[in-house]
């Protein structure tokens, strides 16, 4: 009995093989593929029922997503940024260099120029004020006579640099960068004139108004 259904069954495959491979076109192959993995096995008393293979033909659908573009929302205190307060004005910016070397200071000179310049910044004065001299008059050693002594000096060279008119953010932005370049053995004081408005409780006088 068993033998018999074997027959019929592999009778039944060969027929459709034969009417699959007559056809020319692709479909009818993954159609023929498609019947064989859709017969059911018979192995003993177990029945096994192999996956489906897709044929060519078949579309493949795919599941829908909808693609959105998530948008960053970060706050003011977190950007660092402060809302509704006004950028600072310096009518006058004063850089003053000080040092042993005056290579090193013109050399400085023509960084700090160029770096202004690039960021448009105007220089509104370039001055080179006298050397400051300090000398020191002692002895050769600790134990010897007045008359052997030494005299040491110190040479203090001055740069004075003037820049107008700039904003808080830009004069905050050119001095860190200048000073991140400051040569070993240079001093620099900065000196800034901030403009402000006149306090409500101060009011200029009839004759200036007129």
């Amino acid at each position: 009995m068993r033998s018999t259904a074997c027959s019929l069954l592999v009778r039944a495959l060969r027929n459709e093989a034969r009417s699959s491979f007559s056809g020319s076109n692709a479909v009818g192959k993954s159609t023929s593929w498609a019947s064989l993995a859709s017969a059911t096995w018979l192995n003993g008393s177990r029945k096994h029922t192999p996956l489906s293979v897709p044929s060519a033909s078949t579309p493949t659908v795919y599941s829908s997503r909808l693609l959105h573009s998530s948008t960053l929302n970060l706050s003011p205190s977190e950007v660092g940024l402060t809302v509704g307060e006004p950028d600072k004005l310096y009518s006058l910016v004063e850089v003053e260099c000080r040092g042993h070397e005056p290579a090193v200071l013109r050399s400085y000179h023509t960084f700090v120029t160029t770096a202004a310049r690039h960021l448009e910044i105007p220089v509104q004065e370039v001055l080179w004020p006298d050397k400051h001299i300090k000398r020191w008059t002692l002895l050769k050693s600790v134990h010897i006579y007045k008359k052997h002594r030494v005299q040491y000096e110190v040479r203090t060279h001055f740069l004075i640099m003037k820049f107008a008119r700039l904003t808080g953010s830009t004069a905050d932005t050119f001095l860190e960068y200048v000073q991140r370049n400051l040569p070993e053995g240079v001093a620099m004081k900065v000196t800034k004139h901030e403009l402000q408005k006149l306090p409500e409780h101060v009011k200029p006088s009839a004759e200036v108004v007129a």
